[in-house]
């Protein structure tokens, strides 16, 4: 028995009444995203800018650092730089949580290499054990194939019991162990009172 063509042509009216309905509604949704700021994403020529990111690099399966940052931006796959505003990244230890805090106000990004450059007021908390250490600087550099961040300027390192200033920092993530090369100069306070 024949289909009649007119039942076949309601299948097909009502289909595509069904596909425009659907479109429409992901077209609004995707309007009002980007009207309240939810959606703020531009792509043209080389360039890809996007607000509010949170970037993750896994080093074998694990998670080595997350950073989030209010702006990115992406210039040119031949530079491989993405450069980032108010940033704040986290290093993870051995059990898979944050170790140690970074935040600056810039950030660089290498998509191949995946090291990071943060300047800008940098701070790096030690977020492990109660001894609150605190480090101080203009510009870090962590290393993702080693594993290290590296801080060539002059640093303020600020501990529970002491405070170190100096210059050239190299900084082993994983040994907790950090080289200062430079103009160190060491204060310890062994009574438990913080140094200011």
């Amino acid at each position: 028995m024949p289909i009649d063509r007119q039942i076949i042509r309601k299948i097909t009216l009502a289909s595509g009444i069904a596909f425009i309905l659907l479109l429409g509604f992901f077209l609004l949704l995707h309007y009002i995203r980007l009207k309240s700021g939810r959606l703020n994403f531009k792509i043209s020529k080389g360039y890809i800018s996007l607000k509010r990111i949170d970037y993750k690099f896994f080093k074998k399966g694990v998670l080595a650092y997350e950073i989030f940052s209010k702006n990115l931006n992406y210039k040119s796959q031949r530079k491989n730089i993405v450069k980032l505003k108010g940033v704040k990244g986290y290093i993870y230890g051995k059990n898979k949580k944050p170790a140690y805090i970074i935040t600056g106000k810039y950030g660089r990004i290498n998509s191949v290499s995946k090291n990071v450059a943060v300047s800008g007021d940098v701070i790096i908390k030690y977020l492990k054990g109660t001894q609150g250490t605190r480090m101080k600087t203009d510009l870090i550099r962590y290393e993702a194939k080693e594993d290290r961040i590296i801080a060539p300027d002059n640093i303020k390192i600020k501990g529970k019991n002491y405070y170190i200033t100096g210059k050239g920092l190299i900084f082993y993530v994983k040994k907790n162990i950090f080289v200062l090369q430079k103009n160190v100069h060491f204060i310890s306070n062994d009574t438990g009172g913080v140094v200011k």
